[in-house]
């Protein structure tokens, strides 16, 4: 590479590096004002703050990637998809508290400006430009600190999601992941979003919080703990 290519491989690198705060900034912030029940007014010119950042984001991407001219810039695609990934599941979070999917707004984007996206790959585009609509059924979110609640968090999750055949696997995984939190999220967290990584997310918090044994040990503690002293 020669000093001209290097110094604006090192000016846009520094340049995504920015972004990268900004979007990381902006997600918290999403994440803050949903946690503490803003009005979906707020939250959504938060979200749509968010996907223009992204949008910015993913252009820097596709210009390192140009410039560094390599065959297979391993750590340049798994830091990518560690944003797209928290990009896609703050994304539904958003929607999904907003009452509303405006997925319209981004796809509208993508295409006038679809030089501004360059996915990973197809299964990972069609979540970010062609986002499907969940049933009516609003989704309860699980946390794994009660784990007998899993059994009715996973009932209504399957019916509305894992059993639907208008789904991917990707796009069932990240609905899953933006409906998990605390113990039940960071279950999951190392899980990238691919449609492998979904039956074994499933299997996890099966494993974890699922057994039927465990839930029926610990609803028959609760149970003796009311039962009045004679």
């Amino acid at each position: 590479m020669d000093a001209a290519n290097q110094a604006l491989l090192e000016r846009t690198k520094k340049a995504r590096t920015v972004l990268r705060f900004l979007v990381t900034k902006q997600i918290n912030k999403l994440e803050d004002e949903i946690n503490n029940s803003a009005d979906k007014t707020t939250v959504h010119e938060i979200y749509m703050q968010l996907i223009s950042k992204f949008e910015e984001l993913s252009t820097l991407d596709k210009e390192v990637e140009n410039l560094i001219n390599i065959e297979s810039p391993e750590n340049e695609i798994l830091t990518r998809e560690e944003y797209r990934d928290k990009f896609i599941i703050w994304k539904i979070r958003a929607e999904r508290y907003i009452g509303t999917f405006s997925s319209i707004a981004f796809q509208n984007s993508v295409e006038n400006h679809p030089q501004n996206i360059t996915p990973l790959n197809n299964t990972v585009s069609s979540v970010l430009t062609n986002q499907p609509r969940l049933p009516k059924l609003t989704l309860e979110s699980f946390s794994g600190k009660d784990i007998s609640s899993f059994p009715s968090f996973w009932a209504r999750f399957k019916s509305a999601v894992h059993d639907n055949s208008n789904l991917n696997d990707v796009d069932k995984f990240s609905y899953l992941k933006s409906v998990v939190t605390s113990d039940a999220e960071l279950a999951i967290r190392g899980l990238t979003l691919t449609p492998e990584n979904y039956a074994k997310a499933v299997k996890t918090l099966e494993d974890r919080f699922g057994r039927k044994e465990l839930i029926g040990r610990l609803s028959y503690e609760s149970f003796v703990k009311f039962i009045p002293c004679p």
